[in-house]
């Protein structure tokens, strides 16, 4: 009854079955970079494309069906119906008013609203420990709430016609399009439209082989997590899950453990969003859909700036879009950076420290960084001594400072993301102890 009522993810998320003392969503998790949208690469070269679209719905329907239950489905295919009429409603108030602001900002509050208490709702009756708001975290229907929230700021700005012809049908596909439903990548709305509408000219075998080789990538990074990091590291120290709940209510152990299993953890992180991109690119060259980069080697990054950039990318282009552009200018930049990150903390859990220490420090890092690269941009324009001195030492531009620079941003990482990671505490049991305070 669960596996009907919740799909497949049923199975997933109990945690109380084992196969060689590995829970069981663990083991199902690890191996697989590609989903059932992959059956899309079947379907789609078959069809004319004038019906791509219709039939994308459809067997996107049928796999939300097998592998999430119907109880999801319907509750999914209603969310986009009251998204869709809020559009339209919210489009005629912006035009009436001839002011997108106001509408804009009803459509902010109704989104948002809807998501936060989703994280006090837990699944009955299966996995009663897990709540909604982490499933949507974990699961990737997060990226439903960034879909709307674009598709709203579009028809507020009038940049789409949600009364036009097939416009539901338009706008259903872009939420609920399979290969790309489980932890995203974030596309625009018009980017991936015109993709559809004309995906059936690039299937062929370049794209095809582009598209194996992307899956065969992905595939390669996830069996590296499982046997590199979760194997001998994380499950053999009983650090299961994709957020390593044991590692952060770690009491006992001592400073370098966890600062070693944290830096891990980061990496191990990183891999993950990285391989799952992979994936989602390569099942949606298959059908000739372009879907853009998500992932450019984060750890490489010489400062904070850089890594957020080469993180998450489709992330950030939704929150720069949708959040840092419409809040602020270059005279406010940093509240747009503020206002960034608090909304990135609320999206991963809605704790005070998520959205107030996390963005803080964030912010304070971005500061400094904009300060050390001012300071040695103002001292090589002077062509002085400083100038002369900092580059005999390398403490800017150079090998030693690009390293200085990756450690600096991995600290930093690693020590911010323990509140917005550690789902239970906050960071308040493992921060003392990384610091031999406690």
């Amino acid at each position: 009854m669960d596996v009907f009522l919740y799909g497949v993810y049923a199975l997933d998320i109990v945690d109380t079955i084992e196969f060689t003392n590995i829970e069981l969503h663990e083991l199902a998790r690890t191996p697989f970079v590609v989903n059932l949208g992959i059956l899309s690469a079947l379907l789609v070269p078959k069809i004319a494309q004038g019906n791509v679209r219709s039939a994308l719905i459809w067997l996107s329907l049928a796999c939300l069906l097998v592998m999430a239950g119907p109880i999801f489905t319907a509750a999914l295919l209603v969310s986009c119906g009251c998204v869709f009429l809020l559009a339209r409603v919210l489009q005629k108030l912006s035009i009436r008013t001839d002011n997108s602001g106001l509408p804009l900002l009803l459509g902010w509050l109704v989104i948002n609203s809807t998501y936060f208490p989703l994280f006090y709702a837990t699944f009955p009756p299966v996995a009663g420990f897990l709540t909604i708001g982490e499933f949507f975290i974990l699961w990737g229907p997060l990226f439903v709430f960034f879909r709307s929230i674009h598709y709203i700021h579009l028809s507020c700005k009038q940049r789409v016609d949600p009364y036009g012809e097939n416009a539901f049908q338009h706008f259903l596909l872009y939420i609920i399009h399979f290969p790309s439903f489980w932890l995203g990548p974030y596309q625009r709305f018009h980017q991936f439209d015109s993709e559809v509408s004309t995906c059936k000219s690039r299937i062929n075998r370049e794209n095809n082989i582009a598209g194996l080789k992307r899956i065969a990538i992905g595939f390669v990074k996830l069996i590296i997590i499982f046997h590199v990091f979760n194997v001998p590291y994380f499950y053999k120290l009983d650090y299961y899950g994709p957020f390593a709940d044991a590692l952060f209510a770690n009491g006992d152990a001592g400073p370098g453990h966890l600062w070693f299993m944290m830096i891990m953890f980061v990496l191990r992180m990183g891999l993950f969003i990285s391989a799952l991109s992979d994936g989602v690119i390569g099942m949606n060259l298959l059908i000739g859909i372009r879907v853009p980069e998500n992932s450019n080697w984060p750890i490489l990054a010489k400062d904070l700036r850089d890594f957020w950039r080469r993180w998450h990318i489709q992330a950030g282009v939704f929150l720069r879009d949708e959040v840092a552009i419409p809040l602020s200018n270059r005279r406010t930049r940093y509240v747009g950076y503020l206002c960034v990150f608090i909304y990135c903390g609320f999206f991963h859990v809605p704790s005070f420290v998520a959205i107030v220490c996390f963005p803080i420090i964030q912010v304070i890092l971005f500061k400094a960084t904009d300060l050390w690269g001012g300071f040695w941009e103002t001292q090589e324009n002077r062509g002085g001594k400083i100038a002369r001195l900092g580059k005999s030492l390398y403490l800017h531009d150079s090998w030693l400072s690009a390293i200085l620079g990756m450690g600096i941003v991995l600290i930093a990482v690693v020590v911010s993301w323990t509140f917005i990671f550690d789902r239970y505490h906050g960071g308040a049991l493992i921060l003392p102890r990384m610091f031999g305070l406690s």
